[in-house]
């Protein structure tokens, strides 16, 4: 009994020796140890860890388009015409990016639906410009945000689209970078993504953009539109 007692003690104080308590009104979580049904030693464990806290300082946050795109709008219901899919309960956001250098913006468009969701993650899908208005190039399922566009080097001598980052979380909670390089203008599937270790010293130096945060430098929210008849609330 007193073994026992001595042993919960020990690793109530291990655990909270490794996550101190965070005096700057952190959400936290609590793990109770109970022994015979009564709460003998109780501890804090840190919150779980926001992907956007690890962005590099010198990539611009970015939320999404404020107002609807009528043309993004357009080719979505194009695309997705043929199926028999309830329109109202697909949900789009967008951003604005040259991906491939050519001095034209693509089109990213985040797609929540219960048709394209995998895992409960949307669906990300690139459309380029053309003569005709907006061609779908492309359909990523499983897409975490934010997701990161970095500038190209210098000394970077490749052409076409740059690669995309996006930070993924696990079960445990457990943040990690994947990087989605692309070939033939072609993104690898989303769980293909190559693992990124976060603290490589080159990604502090990188800039660029991360698109879909919760708000961006204005405050401003990502902005999600339905394909249906009115614009979903945040």
């Amino acid at each position: 009994m007193f073994m026992t007692t001595y042993k919960i003690q020990l690793l109530a104080a291990a655990m909270l020796f490794l996550f101190p308590l965070s005096g700057k009104g952190e959400d936290i979580s609590t793990v109770s140890i109970e022994k015979n049904g009564e709460v003998i030693e109780e501890t804090a464990l840190p919150a779980p860890v926001s992907p956007e806290t690890l962005i590099p300082k010198k990539v611009q946050k970015e939320s999404s388009l404020q107002e609807e795109n009528e043309g993004i709008r357009q080719a979505l219901l194009d695309y997705f015409g043929d199926t028999s899919y309830d329109k109202s309960l697909m949900s789009y956001a967008a951003v604005m990016e040259d991906l491939n250098g050519d001095g034209k913006d693509e089109a990213l468009v985040l797609l929540e639906s219960p048709y394209t969701d995998r895992e409960g993650k949307p669906a990300l899908l690139i459309f380029t410009p053309s003569d005709n208005g907006w061609q779908m190039t492309q359909e990523l399922t499983g897409v975490s945000t934010p997701l990161m566009v970095f500038k190209r080097d210098k000394n970077d001598k490749d052409t076409g689209f740059r690669p995309l980052y996006m930070f993924s979380t696990d079960e445990t909670g457990a943040v990690s970078l994947l990087r989605l390089t692309p070939r033939e203008d072609l993104y690898p599937l989303a769980v293909n993504g190559e693992p990124v270790e976060l603290k490589d010293k080159t990604l502090k130096k990188k800039k660029g953009k991360a698109f879909f945060c919760s708000e961006d430098r204005k405050k401003e929210p990502v902005r999600w539109f339905t394909l249906g008849n009115q614009e979903k609330t945040d």
